[in-house]
């Protein structure tokens, strides 16, 4: 228990691909959606309406554009805040209750058209109607984010890591492994079912291949920063960042070795590199 509190409150900066954040809330409108329309659950309060699937799909397109909108915001605006679990989900609750409030708005000026808003009323529709089915809709929404289309995370660099001097990284399926000194691992690179890990030794360029995957290192060893879906680099051997969003690459102290930087990471490398503490 106590290992998962320290995961949910553990600081990182958010990624600046913006791809997964709307995969998951168009993907979260269609179950809202879905839901509305398979299960029914608010039947009686608008049983009438001659269009009530086109409403409900309007429910799940209310949501969609309200956490679309939310996290282009935090992206744009507090791109260089440290985040944890615990904050992001408690600003998945705050859309939740924005989504509820244009929900009431929508139903009252669009689907009845009466125009009756009152704070009263909004509370009880809340009440009634918000708190009981959108913790699915988190449940859903978080889930979406962290599993299906998982967020690129980066935690802070910070001098705690080098208290582990010795990165040992264990082959898959395997009992044997490598282990080298985190002041000389420059960068991993992805082939298939194998990784190349390039490094230092005695102060020459050296390179060791083994089986493994790029997602259990970063299971492994957090603070390692991903800059392509076939690299990883140490970030206290990053020297700079070059180029812009199209075409970028980082390059390393010690060594004429240019590392490519993908679209979908730019944003939370060149926000990373900006804002975190340099060894």
């Amino acid at each position: 228990m106590d290992n998962f509190t320290q995961n949910y409150k553990r600081s990182f900066y958010l990624s600046g691909d913006r791809k997964k954040y709307w995969y998951s809330a168009f993907f979260l409108g269609f179950f809202v959606s879905l839901i509305l329309i398979g299960l029914k659950p608010f039947e009686k309060s608008i049983i009438d309406h001659p269009y009530i699937t086109l409403v409900r799909i309007g429910v799940g397109v209310i949501c969609t554009i309200v956490y679309i909108v939310g996290y282009e915001i935090i992206l744009k605006w507090f791109k260089n805040v440290k985040f944890n679990y615990l904050k992001l989900i408690l600003f998945d609750v705050f859309l939740a209750l924005v989504s509820v409030i244009f929900i009431f708005l929508y139903d009252r000026f669009i689907v009845v058209k009466d125009g009756y808003v009152t704070f009263g009323f909004l509370l009880e529709y809340i009440l009634v109607l918000g708190l009981p089915f959108y913790p699915v809709i988190l449940f859903i929404f978080h889930f979406l984010k962290t599993a299906v289309f998982p967020i690129q995370i980066y935690l802070p660099i910070a001098k705690e890591d080098l208290k582990e001097d010795i990165l040992y990284i264990e082959q898959d399926n395997a009992s044997i492994g490598f282990s080298t000194n985190l002041n000389q691992l420059l960068y991993i690179q992805s082939q298939d079912n194998y990784i190349e890990i390039h490094y230092l030794k005695d102060g020459d360029y050296a390179k060791h291949l083994m089986r493994g995957t790029l997602k259990k290192l970063l299971k492994d060893f957090p603070f390692l920063l991903k800059v392509h879906r076939s690299f990883i680099v140490n970030p206290y051997k990053v020297e700079c960042l070059v180029g812009n969003y199209t075409k970028a690459a980082i390059s390393l102290k010690n060594v004429d070795v240019s590392i490519p930087v993908s679209k979908s990471y730019f944003s939370s490398v060149k926000n990373y590199l900006s804002t975190s503490t340099k060894i």
